[in-house]
């Protein structure tokens, strides 16, 4: 009962997120000094909510058949779904191969990552951008597509560009939560059985720290889906971000932006869920280890 009220308050709660955020600029004047514009402000508001509550407009659906929604949901999705794939995957493996090296060789690899964590989201755009532009200019070699100029979905740069930072917090938290794991009785126990430290890594301590890596996970979609808007915007993609520029610069309907944010955010419900699920993995394992 408490799942069925909480969840229509979440998503009135993001409704109201959205009409507060793009009616914010109505509030704020900036001229010779800054003002305040309540008015304009509600004033827009309650039109919003007016086009929310108007069923019958189906002005939106005019710009979304133009823009062929579902293939430019399909192209976000995917650069979504493969980035999200290699930021598991360069996590696991980075954080595998740390904890099977000496220690010398791990703490190097470690500090590596670390260095990364504090760089910003941009200056990897703008470095991948650079790099492939340089090798294009040097080489004449034109392997890696860029921009979606003329109907070009370019995959693997978006892809690399995206899940790069990300990639490299996941590894920063399972390594963390590795380390963590093995000095715990279950693993000495196996330790003192004789069995491979890769055995114990696969067949124990990744099983065991699961949950938690679902619950890093709402973190990673998080910067992947940020990162994804910004590659689409800077690199001209003919994805989903395509069509909320259309919609915020024609003015078109409120109802067609909220449908918009609420498929592009959908990764995230999803993840929620799983989340709802690993919390409850994670309270009974510390339960039974109580």
């Amino acid at each position: 009962m408490k799942r069925l009220i909480e969840w229509p308050v979440r998503l009135a709660l993001m409704v109201f997120g959205f009409l507060f955020v793009f009616n914010l600029p109505s509030l704020i004047g900036i001229g010779n000094s800054l003002t305040l514009h309540p008015e304009t402000f509600w004033k827009y508001v309650k039109e919003n909510i007016q086009q929310l509550i108007r069923f019958g407009d189906t002005s939106y659906i005019d710009l979304f058949n133009e823009q062929n929604l579902p293939e430019s949901y399909a192209y976000t999705m995917s650069i979504f779904a493969s980035s999200l794939v290699a930021v598991i995957v360069f996590g696991l493996l980075a954080a595998m191969f740390v904890h099977m090296m000496p220690k010398k060789i791990g703490g190097f690899i470690k500090r590596g990552i670390n260095f990364f964590e504090g760089v910003p989201d941009l200056m990897v755009i703008f470095i991948i951008q650079f790099f492939v532009i340089t090798l294009y200019r040097e080489t004449g070699l034109k392997f890696l597509q860029l921009y979606g100029v003329f109907g070009a979905r370019p995959y693997v740069v978006p892809v690399i560009t995206v899940s790069f930072l990300p990639a490299m917090l996941f590894a920063q938290f399972v390594i963390k939560v590795l380390e963590e794991e093995k000095v715990k009785d279950y693993v000495q126990y196996s330790r003192a059985k004789g069995l491979s430290s890769l055995r114990i890594l696969i067949v124990h301590m990744l099983p065991n720290t699961f949950p938690l890596f679902i619950l890093q996970l709402r973190t990673s979609i998080w910067v992947i889906l940020s990162n994804i808007f910004l590659i689409e915007f800077l690199f001209t993609l003919p994805g989903l971000t395509d069509i909320l520029q259309l919609i915020v610069m024609r003015g078109g309907s409120f109802l067609g932006l909220v449908i918009c944010l609420l498929l592009f955010i959908l990764p995230l419900l999803v993840i929620e869920v799983l989340s709802l699920f690993a919390i409850k993995a994670v309270n009974r394992k510390e339960s039974a280890s109580i």
